[in-house]
């Protein structure tokens, strides 16, 4: 009995520890460098793991970058996984990382099919664990910590913009802790040509503002449009782009719209833009660490294994060391009815016209719920 009890223990012991190395009591946001491809991995104060894609370098054809960084990390398994969309540097290496790391929950993407070697394997993969994503979708990570981490699906499928453009389709996923507010949305288009449509325009109500925004399309020309830089107002961005990739990832243009609009840039690798980094800017720093504490009023990004530099959450720069942080802009209020099947920002004068008996309000968008996109007052900052 004994010998069993002490089992049970070392069991739980080993647990523990394995839980403990992956988690810090913060919000971590590891934006891995894969090359020319995309991976992220989100681990909660408690531990929960949240991968959102895991894509094969284009150039290389390898997935060792993505399976030794989070082998490096403690992480033992993938709890939940949301995956942008089918193209193969997103998606290619998910069999390889789900087989190292067991899949525990729910593959959240786009749904329908793709014609693909890439996006078979990856739903033979993922197996009986894939969901197909519905906006304003909401997963909420510790919750009775006082302290939860919400993942909501702000847009998927084009967000009602007819179009056949992979990357239009692209999943968009807010991730919001206390204050702090991150946007990845796999390769989102803002260019309305003859191959893309600009979706981002659309979106951009949806997410707001964020604090770090995984900029879109490995900042290429058709992504991170003006109408979306004003409307989210990202206090930091990362630029996934592998060395020498055949894109020109990342776009002068890209760069020098995100430039204009004073968001600092962190760049997995120098990529094939045939400009360099400018100066307090950019910075090429391989693995993107970004951290917040709960109910803090900064947020940490680390860069080449230990450069840190602290943002203010809410925009702006972060506090001189001893002086008091300012306090960031509230979070847009939200109000709707009950038996309706929109919400509004809560300054709308369509609120007015709610009966008390079926108003309710809330600082997040309620779910199943869209949002009124023709309120004749702005979203408050």
């Amino acid at each position: 009995m004994l010998r069993r009890v002490f089992k049970v223990a070392l069991l739980s012991l080993c647990m523990a520890s394995a839980l403990m190395a992956q988690a810090n009591g913060k919000l971590q946001l590891h934006f891995m460098d894969v090359g020319q491809g995309d991976g992220a991995v989100l681990i909660s104060p408690q531990g929960t793991v949240v991968l959102f894609d895991a894509g094969e370098d284009l150039k290389r054809k390898d997935c060792t970058k993505p399976l030794a960084y989070l082998d490096q990390l403690g992480v033992t398994k993938v709890d939940y996984l949301f995956v942008s969309h089918y193209h193969f540097d997103h998606i290619g290496c998910i069999p390889q990382v789900l087989e190292r790391f067991p899949l525990q929950h729910d593959a959240i993407d786009r749904g329908a099919q793709y014609p693909a070697v890439s996006y078979t394997s990856y739903v033979q993969a993922v197996g009986g664990h894939r969901k197909t994503g519905q906006e304003n979708q909401v997963l909420q990570l510790d919750g009775s910590s006082g302290h939860p981490v919400t993942i909501t699906v702000a847009a998927l499928n084009g967000a009602g913009i007819a179009t056949s453009n992979e990357n239009d389709l692209s999943l968009t996923a807010t991730i919001t802790f206390d204050r702090f507010r991150a946007e990845i949305g796999g390769d989102l288009s803002g260019d309305d040509t003859g191959q893309y449509k600009d979706i981002e325009t659309t979106v951009a109500p949806k997410v707001g503002h964020v604090d770090v925004y995984k900029v879109h399309h490995h900042c290429s020309s058709h992504s991170t449009n003006e109408a979306w830089l004003r409307q989210t107002t990202p206090v930091v961005g990362i630029v996934s782009a592998g060395d020498g990739n055949d894109y020109g990832h990342p776009a002068p243009d890209c760069l020098e719209r995100l430039h204009k609009a004073g968001v600092k840039l962190f760049w997995t690798e120098h990529g094939n833009s045939g400009v360099d980094p400018e100066p307090g800017l950019d910075l090429v720093g391989g693995n993107i660490v970004v951290q917040a504490d709960p109910g803090a009023t900064t947020f940490a990004v680390t860069a080449n294994g230990g450069q840190t530099q602290t943002f203010a959450i809410g925009g702006g720069a972060a506090p001189p060391a001893g002086a008091p942080a300012p306090q960031p802009s509230p979070l847009p209020t939200y109000a709707w009815s009950v038996r309706s099947h929109v919400y509004h920002y809560a300054n709308c004068d369509y609120v007015k016209s709610i009966s008390p008996d079926n108003l309710q309000t809330g600082s997040t968008p309620p779910t199943n719920k869209t949002l009124h996109q023709n309120c004749p007052t702005t979203k408050q900052q």
